[in-house]
């Protein structure tokens, strides 16, 4: 039943005691690991698995069992539900489930989890506050950690990124080739493009729109705490106080926001202050809303006038607004292509399995491909839009969960009135320990600065390493700052719930033309201010905590509990074996020991399926050892090769992945040329038909790459194909026509030698068409 006014227990028993006492070190802990997650990239990559992430959900789903620790123990099982909460938990199902007939099941399996992390981290913060000065302190903590990150975003405009510029100014070699990009390339050009000219801020997260997808909901948050602490009534010590303090706050996540330069997020920003201004507008008298809003677009200016005058900003940001939102267009014209893809009408149904069950997590980048426009301007492994990701992830039902999701999570809290009317009442659980115990918020601060021991644990933030040192001091640094100057902000005033709201509105806003809700720390952020404000909705049935006296639903939550945490076992654990023999291959490799190198990645083949990397390694030792031994053509070694470079391609691998069928093409194609005339034709034949074969797979898992259809065009010829190769190569030279992108046209060198040599093609082709035409 439902919880009504405070009433005091006068002897609690023992079992509540302690009961309580799990429920805050649950709680704690479940602060720590969301603020931990923030300090270390999140996006999801493909190449390694994408598994980054799985210890940190690991801790979570340890930390849920404390939570059903905490329920047995005290022997009350409370419990706040909502169709908020039914709508996520569907959401979490459907995208988890979509992994099972995922193409890419390695990533898919890590991502499904990714996103069970995401459920639980909600569901814990739902849950586990009992108070709204828990829930509001919460908020206090993820304040904070935004603005620790936004000033290490400042610190990196100031500092490394023009050391960074002035090293590779001096010497661009060493940076070239450590992310594999070839001198005197397209993409040479561009990634120079990129690194000197572009001053886009990204903090602890690899791209800069994660970074304002994660930065613009608490800075709406905190915008709205300083006007509901103006508000109170004039005798109130807080009431200017605790915005004075906050002050430096808000320029420092404001500015890094700015920097970014994601206009999507600028405008989740605007559409956060009109809520503001429309829910504020009978509570605070006109003339200080106005000068309010006057004062904070001033300081928005001040902010870009700065940082125009310092460079970071320059006019492309604005009048490249119209080629940013084309560039959209482009992608999300792909995503419906791949969510449509096979649609056909069969007696008024629509039969295509995209459009009902998605691709799954992390499988989005594959089948795109083959929807890119020729003009699009990269390959993106999402569509760039929350409602086309999840829509292609795991398809039309999973779309209709996220909107109900997002749609009551909205509502409830923009229509509350909670925090805003002084005679409201707050809805709060009897306290099990005594008041001054459990009053007190002090221990939810402490447990996010635990965070920095998390995250050295579980991420990449070494404080006693390089570089890294800096990095820690000034997050470190901000985090305390922000903990410090906005403690009066957020015990003073009672938060509206309606913050809270415009938070998750921006956010929502930012992830239409950003992307990114498959990104575990923008995800997280969005989700967490959902929870907390449900939480804070006094005036809703969302917000109400659920009392039994029974520890029968724990005990059936807690099956659950076991059933999920022994699944992700069997996923994580080959999983991280598959890591640790890889990782113990490349230190073989390093050494020059083959052997040991080639024993390392049989037993990462032998951990886990799904991962083409053992069996390129493979590939590469055999290479190494042939040629090690003189590169004789009476060494079978070499015969290996190809073999296990298609083993990386067959399923349970990803079978779609054009960068390995490519890798297969030119790997095969160096054996050939290093044993040249060696190899009698005969014996070279079956080689070079794999070559053809490999390229022409690569080109059509992406048919608008004209640098795939160059390369087959030669294949081609080679193998005295030459009708295909004419057919290539103009396509080939269509495609460099069509796009405007650098990085997207042919080498020069390439497109010279295909002008060249297909009149001749051409010639040939046309003397012996019945014997050059290609099966």
């Amino acid at each position: 039943m439902g919880q009504g006014p405070t009433e005091l227990a006068v002897d609690p028993p023992a079992t509540e005691i302690w009961g309580e006492h799990l429920r805050k070190l649950a709680l704690g802990a479940t602060v720590a690991l969301v603020t931990a997650r923030a300090y270390w990239p999140s996006e999801p990559d493909p190449k390694t698995g994408a598994g980054d992430g799985l210890v940190w959900v690991l801790c979570l789903i340890v930390t849920a069992g404390l939570g059903l620790a905490a329920w047995f123990v005290g022997g009350r099982f409370r419990v706040r539900w909502s169709w908020t909460d039914l709508g996520l938990f569907l959401l979490v199902i459907m995208v988890a489930s979509s992994a099972n007939h995922a193409v890419d099941r390695g990533p898919a399996l890590n991502m499904a989890w990714e996103w069970v992390g995401l459920g639980l981290g909600y569901f814990l913060l739902r849950n586990l506050p009992r108070s709204r000065a828990e829930s509001q302190v919460i908020v206090g903590c993820l304040f904070a950690t935004a603005v620790a990150v936004a000033a290490y975003g400042l610190y990196q405009a100031a500092v490394e990124l023009p050391a960074l510029q002035a090293q590779f100014r001096k010497d661009p070699g060493p940076m070239l080739a450590a992310v594999q990009v070839q001198p005197g390339t397209p993409a040479e050009a561009m990634f120079r493009n990129r690194l000197l000219y572009s001053s886009d801020v990204f903090s602890t997260f690899g791209l800069a729109n994660s970074l304002a997808g994660f930065l613009v909901g608490p800075l709406v948050v905190a915008l709205w705490a300083c006007v509901r602490s103006l508000a109170q009534p004039r005798g109130s010590a807080s009431r200017v106080g605790g915005v004075l303090a906050a002050l430096p706050l808000l320029l420092i996540v404001g500015a890094c926001l700015i920097l970014t330069k994601s206009r999507s997020a600028w405008i989740g920003l605007a559409v956060g202050m009109v809520l503001l201004a429309l829910t504020a507008r009978r509570r605070i008298a006109a003339r200080t809303l106005i000068l309010g809003s006057v004062g904070g677009l001033m300081v928005v200016l001040g902010l870009m006038a700065g940082g125009y005058a310092t460079g970071r900003l320059d006019r492309e940001v604005l009048t490249q607004s119209t080629l940013s939102m084309r560039y959209r267009w482009e992608f999300w014209r792909g995503a419906w292509g791949v969510i449509t893809e096979g649609a056909t009408l069969s007696r008024g149904v629509l039969d295509s399995d995209n459009f009902w069950s998605g691709v799954g997590p992390a499988n989005f980048a594959g089948p795109y491909l083959l929807h890119k426009l020729p003009e699009s301007s990269e390959e993106i492994q999402d569509p760039h839009n929350l409602f086309l990701e999840v829509w292609a992830t795991a398809g039309l039902f999973a779309l209709a969960a996220l909107v109900t999701t997002l749609g009551l999570g909205l509502w409830n809290p923009l229509g509350s009135r909670s925090g805003w009317d002084a005679d409201e009442t707050t809805q709060e659980v009897k306290p099990i320990a005594p008041p001054e115990a459990s009053g007190s918020t002090f221990w939810l601060a402490a447990s996010s600065s635990a965070g920095w021991v998390v995250v050295v644990a579980l991420g990449r933030l070494n404080p006693f390493y390089g570089d890294l040192f800096a990095r820690w001091l000034i997050l470190g640094g901000g985090w305390l700052l922000a903990a410090l100057l906005g403690r009066s902000l957020w015990r003073g005033a009672t938060l509206p719930a309606a913050a809270l709201g415009a938070g998750v509105a921006a956010i929502v806003v930012n992830l239409l033309a950003a992307g990114g809700i498959g990104i575990p720390t923008v995800a997280l952020g969005l989700w967490a201010l959902v929870a907390l404000g449900l939480n804070l909705a006094d005036d809703r049935r969302a917000s109400r905590i659920h009392e039994w006296n029974t520890r029968l639903p724990a005990f059936g939550i807690a099956c659950g509990w076991s059933a999920i945490l022994g699944t992700f076992l069997g996923v994580a654990i080959p999983y991280w074996r598959c890591q640790s023999a890889l990782e113990a291959a490349d230190l073989a490799m390093r050494q020059g020991s083959l052997e040991r190198a080639n024993a390392a990645y049989e037993a990462a083949i032998a951990a886990y399926p799904y991962d083409s990397r053992p069996w390129l390694g493979v590939a590469y030792v055999q290479a190494a050892a042939w040629k090690s031994h003189g590169a004789k053509v009476d060494d079978m070694r070499w015969k290996t090769i190809p073999i296990a470079l298609l083993k990386s391609v067959t399923p349970p691998r990803n079978s779609r992945s054009w960068t390995l069928h490519r890798e297969r093409a030119e790997v095969t194609a160096q054996l050939l040329a290093t044993m040249g005339s060696k190899l009698e034709p005969r014996q070279a034949l079956p080689f070079q038909a794999n070559v053809v074969e490999a390229i022409r797979t690569a080109s059509r898992l992406y048919p608008t790459n004209p640098e795939l259809h160059a390369r087959l065009a030669q294949a081609s010829a080679g193998v005295s194909m030459y009708a295909d190769a004419v057919s290539e190569a103009e396509e080939a030279l269509r495609l460099d026509r069509l796009t405007p992108h650098l990085d997207k046209k042919l080498p020069q060198d390439l497109r010279d030698r295909l002008i060249r040599e297909l009149p001749s093609w051409s010639e040939t082709a046309a003397k012996a068409p019945s014997t050059t035409k290609s099966p």
